[in-house]
């Protein structure tokens, strides 16, 4: 791990050299200053300043702030940008070159957030108390929009409303690092209230497909972060997530759950992906007017054979985050559950190394080295089908995922798991004797010693399930 030395070195060197950069006050000029003519410059800065500062400098300039000053004012950058953005797509429009560099923006800062709440999970350890939900009431954690100061979010949500997550499993973090943008996101909701006022969401999961349920069985997801969007048209809104609860039970309660869409083909929604469920409803009910997203996501222009083994097969789709550079859409709050962030982190880390090895080393996954995929092709698949047996499946394995697709799931949770083990071990070691966390790129670092370190072992265990197609 000799290069972990040299980055912290690095990161000593970049606090001493640009403790007086006011780098807060940079990030905020940048913000505000951003228009459609500089939207590239200005946002490529806040990502570049952030990604080679990192945010132990960060920080640094705030010893005087306390970390919900901090974070507020993390939240504020990013409530400004997205109505920077709707106030060009009232006038001169929006140039996909501004939208992509807003997403890196936007995932910088909140990187940021992140690792200022790690470290202050740390500080604080059990002096003070990170509720596991953003629903969960009171909770002093919740971001909101001004606009929407006293909303609860329990209680003033609205038919048509979006609640985007990131969910706990390798696949959770597979799908927000799946398109040509690394995310923090992995899953989209659609909101229905009933005439009787009971909340419910529409979503669609690989295991079970579409269901329409309490808003009480969402929040019981356990999810790591949540957001709360609102479309501008309120009535065309609550049209959509009316149009599809509709659809979706009335599929439930006679010919079955309407089929997960493992292709992520957004011209077809007999079967529906999560994020399909927002944008078929909005197309249904518009009449084909409004189209999701605005700025869509190429899905294979990074690790196009890992993606493929996930069963998708479209070159364009719609992925949760790209709700976050969509203005037609009104930002109401944002959680993130303190306790669970380094997890978080570690997870991404893993699944962009993994897609890293992919796209430069050639790494495919092998289904016949893990036993998890060998139980899940072997024995979960064929009981799915089988009379009599088929009924204690049902909530975990949907009968349109081939035997393949799941060996491939499969797969990816014995290497997620595996590298998991090591990273978190480092992790730990680094908040015990740094009092922090790894960085993002120090974790990079981490993983590739792992892999290295493995390709020269005697007994591999990583490369007999993850390697490229020439033998090892």
């Amino acid at each position: 791990m000799k290069r972990l030395v040299f980055v912290h070195l690095f990161l000593f060197w970049s606090l001493t050299t640009l403790a007086s950069s006011h780098i807060r006050a940079e990030l905020k000029e940048a913000v505000e200053g951003m228009a459609p003519e500089n939207c590239v410059q200005n946002m490529g800065f806040i990502s570049e300043r952030l990604d080679r500062l990192g945010v132990l400098e960060y920080q640094q300039e705030t010893k005087s702030n306390s970390h919900q000053d901090l974070l507020n004012e993390l939240f504020s950058l990013k409530l400004t940008i997205h109505e920077k953005l709707r106030e060009f797509n009232q006038g001169p429009g929006i140039e996909e070159s501004c939208s992509a560099v807003t997403r890196h923006a936007l995932r910088s800062i909140r990187t940021a957030e992140d690792y200022v709440n790690n470290n202050f999970v740390q500080a604080q350890g059990a002096l003070l108390s990170f509720p596991s939900s953003a629903f969960t009431q009171g909770n002093p954690h919740v971001k909101r929009n001004p606009e929407f100061a006293d909303f609860n979010l329990e209680h003033d949500l609205q038919s048509g409303d979006i609640l985007l997550t990131r969910g706990n499993a390798f696949t959770s973090a597979a799908i927000a690092n799946l398109g040509e943008f690394d995310t923090q996101f992995s899953h989209m909701s659609m909101v229905y209230k009933d005439e009787a006022g009971k909340l419910w969401t529409v979503e669609a999961h690989i295991e079970v497909g579409s269901v329409a349920r309490p808003l009480s069985e969402h929040i019981k997801d356990n999810n790591y972060r949540t957001m709360i969007y609102r479309f501008d048209d309120l009535a065309l809104a609550a049209k959509a997530a009316e149009y599809i609860f509709k659809r979706v039970k009335k599929a439930t309660e006679t010919t079955g759950n309407v089929l997960y869409d493992f292709a992520f083909d957004q011209n077809n929604s007999d079967a529906l992906f999560c994020s399909e469920v927002v944008s078929h409803a909005f197309e249904h009910v518009s009449g084909g007017s409004v189209k999701m997203p605005m700025f869509p996501s190429r899905l294979l222009t990074r690790k196009p054979e890992f993606v493929k083994m996930l069963g998708i097969n479209q070159e364009v789709s719609f992925i949760p985050a790209d709700i976050e550079v969509d203005p037609r859409f009104k930002i109401i709050s944002e959680w993130r559950d303190a306790n669970r962030t380094q997890e978080n982190l570690q997870k991404d880390a893993i699944l962009q190394a993994m897609y890293k090895w992919n796209d430069e080393l050639g790494y495919q996954m092998r289904q016949s080295s893990s036993s998890k995929a060998l139980v899940y092709r072997n024995i979960a698949w064929p009981l799915r089908r089988a009379p009599y047996l088929k009924k204690f499946f049902v909530k975990k394995l949907p009968l349109n995922m081939s035997r393949e697709l799941i060996g491939y799931f499969g797969v990816l949770e014995s290497i997620g798991e595996l590298l998991h083990e090591e990273l978190k071990k480092l992790d730990d070691e680094s908040i015990k004797t740094r009092g922090f966390p790894l960085s993002k790129s120090e974790k990079a670092l981490v993983l590739e010693e792992v892999r290295l370190k493995d390709l020269k072992a005697k007994r591999k265990k990583l490369h007999k399930m993850f390697r490229p197609l020439a033998k090892i």
